[in-house]
């Protein structure tokens, strides 16, 4: 099933441009987390951000790809200095005024969130840690709120926290970013690290039908053109009405008001994505300390499965393509270079996950995540500079068009599959929750195994958003016809 060029340009004016880009450009910025107090003044203050052009369109950042078009010239767009992003739980759109379309309804984990204690078993969350905010319950969360700008940009007033009861909406969190751990923008290609020092933000899939940016094609020259495409994954597997994988269009629902149910947007999903929020605490000194006390050589990049310059351990020394073109059962099935374990092995194992190396790069092209998230700092943090030491953990934040296919299966079945990878009782060493984890570090003759592990990081709350495109955000600001 093939879109044609005409189809991808208008779709590109109507998703919003997360799906495109992290906007690392813009390093300040902040998550805000709100509840609806008053649907109609905060249907108001949505008109409001669309009509001054705070929430971006993909087609502002990156282009259609056109077959035969040079790549180099990809991400060629007017430079952008502040940029928003609206996502509703569905609790959200309920407080809004709105109900799902009786005959295409949102799928069960989005209507039932991420908080609800029978999913947060699921994910294999931790049962004794009180999470500050969620999708449900009375600390439910109705919109998360991406806000980013330039370092020398004035942000918009309409996001200002102290004015946002006056938009009827209560201000619920506050988590602000923390510039200081992305590159300057000077730079070509502005990348990001995480707070245990690691650079962050690798191995992303490119979405068919989106043109790739300069540094994609420097890439795909280094890697070459075989596993370069191993990170070619359908517009569909991210962007809803779109053909994913199975070569079908990703299923769209629909929603009505409630004071009008016989009316619905059927679709109202068309260009959107769901987005799953974790808000997880990093244990920096307590990461460092079990480094230097394990008795196994750079322990912290074997359970990260990476250098701390991004360089993947599983690409053979020396290689020219060590940040993304390798394969792990074509270059490392044992893992003696990188554990069979490491965290960046289990949240994308590649080829590893069948006998073959073909066969498992389109296995997991089924369960690939667009990852948009941040380093976050204390509220606090507001008030003075943030400096890289300070980060607190990581906003993860991820786009994909089936929650139980793609973010749930990888959190179940690959972070914390305890036989992940032929291996016996083990988690992510880095995610995982159990306390009495252990990590294998393979070697010949014999390899070793570490553990029980301390908890390097703690998921403090999370949700499941959904990002509409820019015509459902419109149906949203409308609100429900006069009639009703």
């Amino acid at each position: 099933m093939s879109q044609t060029h005409h189809d991808l340009e208008q779709a590109f004016g109507d998703i919003q441009a997360l799906v495109g880009t992290g906007f690392t450009r813009l390093r300040q910025g902040h998550y805000l987390l709100l509840q609806v107090a008053d649907a109609v003044l905060a249907r108001q203050w949505i008109s409001e951000l669309l009509a001054q052009g705070l929430v971006r369109a993909l087609g502002e950042v990156r282009r259609p790809h056109i077959p035969g078009e040079a790549p180099a010239t990809a991400d060629t767009r007017r430079p952008i200095d502040e940029s928003v992003t609206l996502t509703f739980s569905h609790a959200g759109l309920s407080a809004l005024g709105m109900t799902d379309d009786l005959d295409r309804p949102f799928p069960s984990a989005f209507r039932g969130g991420m908080a609800e204690p029978s999913r947060r078993e699921l994910l294999d969350d931790d049962k004794t840690t009180a999470w500050y905010w969620g999708d449900t319950d009375r600390k439910a969360i109705h919109l998360l709120v991406a806000h980013f700008w330039a370092d020398d940009a004035e942000p918009s007033r309409l996001l200002d926290p102290g004015l946002l009861a006056d938009r009827g909406l209560v201000k619920m969190h506050r988590v602000p970013t923390c510039p200081a751990y992305i590159d300057p923008p000077t730079q070509e290609d502005p990348g990001s690290r995480e707070p245990f020092g690691f650079r962050d933000g690798l191995s992303q899939p490119l979405p068919s039908g989106i043109a790739w940016s300069q540094a994609e094609w420097r890439a795909r020259r280094q890697a070459g053109k075989t596993l370069f495409n191993d990170r070619r994954v359908a517009l569909g597997e991210f962007v809803l009405g779109h053909p994913n994988e199975y070569r079908e269009k990703a299923y769209c629902p629909g929603l009505a008001w409630a004071s009008a149910p016989t009316a619905p947007c059927v679709d109202f999903g068309r260009n959107g994505s769901y987005m799953a929020v974790r808000q997880i605490e990093q244990h920096v000194a307590v990461f460092e300390a079990f480094a230097r006390s394990c008795p196994v050589p750079d322990i912290a990049e074997r359970m990260m499965g990476r250098r701390k310059n991004g360089h993947a351990l599983a690409a053979a020394p020396g290689s020219q393509t060590g940040l993304d073109g390798f394969r792990y059962l074509q270059d490392d099935a044992d893992g003696f270079r990188c554990p069979r374990g490491a965290h960046v092995r289990r949240a994308n194992p590649r080829d590893a996950v069948a006998s073959s190396p073909e066969e498992g790069v389109t296995s997991s092209r089924l369960h690939r995540l667009l990852r948009r998230g941040r380093v976050y700092a204390d509220e606090g943090a507001a008030s003075s500079p943030c400096e890289v030491g300070q980060g607190k953990g990581l906003m993860f934040v991820a786009l994909n068009a089936d929650l139980d296919r793609q973010f749930e299966f990888i959190q179940r079945s690959w972070i914390g599959g305890p036989r992940f990878g032929g291996l016996s009782d083990e988690q992510d060493p880095i995610l995982g929750t159990s306390p009495d984890r252990a990590f294998t570090v393979q070697g010949l003759p014999v390899g070793m195994r570490v553990g029980p592990l301390p908890r390097f990081t703690t998921v403090l709350g999370g949700g499941y958003f959904f990002l509409p495109g820019l015509a459902a955000l419109k149906f949203i600001a409308a609100g429900p016809p006069a009639s009703a």
